[in-house]
């Protein structure tokens, strides 16, 4: 049985093997590696211990662990515990882009609410009672609330299953040397994928992948990779694909079409990326190219106009974000992918606006300590967001020195710039409080490609 008690939240460790994430190697890592799965719910739980204090209704459920036996390890209560690291500091804020809003309220807490939430209920066990621990708590996770339990997902419940039930999960070993040893994808996109993945996908995928790559079945495939397995390339465009959203369970399911198609290695789904086009209202001028085998001459990807929703769809599907305090973004990025402009056009605003403001701050905090441009004022409120985009396009531009770089970025600002631009940050910003704005799919299509620039410019 275990004892109850109250721990102070600076002597529990994080589960580094939660079933959640890959096994980490710290609890800094631990923490990047919660908040990358679910952003807002991590953050949505981090304000309401904020606002409301911790609430002792539940115990964390510790476990006695670590080299000595003595560790106090949370099983069941990660993001809780996470959260109040956090709040008093046990970790560095700074390398977590906590949301300003939340930030400045952390600030503001009292001395009597930081002596009130030092400490938390915990139920210790024993390490011989880690069975129990565990039946406790695979039967926790059944909240809905962006504050309560987190629900596992399709990989956590794979990950428990091998790692406690010793259950053969090949999709899982798949994916989780990709997210280590993969080079297409970025390192947000692993560090998220290593959590939270559209697994079941993948599961019927690599049902029919093994004769593609010479071997025998799928746990063949996944243990041959990534050294040992022919046309690697091609076969992390499959999982890349997947995780973005690009190829789904009808494409692999329609006999019509080879779902593993490439396209001289660059693209293994170019028949669903037509076939998606298709769906989303275009003419039959874009039905699927016919598959090929791997080394026939590559097939090209019909041209549209400037004003067609499937350019945007194009280059936000090529858009891999890159550096730190970039996990909303994508997170962002991957609801934008999945949006039909034509159906969509004022939420896919919404969310390219709410790019390019993560964007910048994400900018002026990678060159902040090399005088970069600044994304608030000097008494911390921020800083219009077209005057913080004007300040990096000079940096961009290294003050309009670099001609190839101004000719890239010129659309970019003429059109954030303007106050009666449609896709302005003006007009972008009048989207959301204006009741008599509004825009088409036309209109977002027509001047997208001038502003993308930016965006890919301040995420390499």
């Amino acid at each position: 049985m275990p004892t109850t008690r109250h721990v102070a939240v600076k002597d529990l460790k994080l589960d580094l093997m939660n079933f959640r994430t890959v096994k980490q190697k710290n609890d800094t890592e631990a923490i990047h590696a919660l908040i990358s799965i679910h952003p807002d719910w991590f953050w949505s739980l981090t304000e309401s211990l904020v606002d409301d204090g911790y609430h002792p209704t539940e115990n964390i459920i510790v476990l006695e662990g670590g080299e000595d036996g003595h560790d106090l390890i949370v099983k069941e209560g990660n993001r809780r515990i996470s959260a109040l690291k956090l709040i008093h500091g046990y970790v560095k804020r700074i390398q977590f882009g906590v949301p300003s809003h939340l930030e400045s309220k952390i600030a503001s807490l009292s001395e009597e609410w930081k002596s009130a939430n030092n400490s938390v209920p915990c139920a210790v066990y024993v390490p011989s009672e880690a069975d129990i621990v565990d039946k406790v708590v695979t039967l926790t996770h059944g909240k809905a609330e962006q504050a309560g339990r987190d629900k596992w997902n399709a990989v956590a419940r794979a990950r428990h299953n091998r790692d406690m039930s010793n259950a053969s999960e090949p999709a899982l070993d798949l994916l989780e040397k990709y997210t280590k040893n993969g080079e297409n994808l970025t390192s947000q996109q692993a560090e998220r994928w290593a959590g939270d993945y559209p697994l079941a996908v993948l599961q019927e995928a690599v049902k029919r992948l093994p004769s593609r790559f010479g071997v025998a079945s799928s746990r063949v495939l996944a243990d041959q990779y990534p050294t040992e397995i022919p046309n690697k390339a091609i076969l992390e465009n499959i999982l890349r694909d997947i995780g973005v959203g690009t190829l789904d369970f009808v494409t692999i399911r329609d006999k019509s079409t080879d779902f593993a198609t490439t396209n001289s290695g660059l693209n293994s789904t170019l028949a669903t990326e037509n076939s998606n086009e298709a769906a989303g209202g275009s003419t039959n001028d874009n039905a699927p190219d016919e598959a090929v085998s791997a080394g026939s001459a590559p097939k090209k990807t019909k041209a549209v106009s400037s004003d067609d929703p499937r350019a945007v769809r194009r280059a936000l599907r090529k858009f891999q974000p890159r550096g730190d305090n970039r996990e909303k973004l994508v997170t962002l990025l991957i609801e934008a992918r999945k949006l039909k402009i034509t159906d969509h056009p004022h939420s896919f605003c919404f969310l390219l606006r709410s790019m390019f403001e993560i964007s910048a701050k994400a900018y002026c905090n990678d060159y902040a300590a090399n005088g970069g441009p600044a994304a608030t004022k000097a008494d911390g409120n921020d800083r219009p967001l077209v005057d913080i985009l004007r300040d990096i396009t000079q940096q961009l531009t290294r003050s309009n020195k670099d001609k190839n770089m101004v000719k890239m970025l010129h659309g970019a600002m003429t059109e954030l710039g303007k106050k009666e631009g449609i896709l302005s940050v003006t007009s972008m910003n009048q989207l959301i409080h204006n009741p008599k704005i509004s825009v088409n799919e036309t209109h977002v299509s027509s001047l997208f490609g001038n502003i993308f620039p930016l965006l890919e410019a301040m995420n390499r």
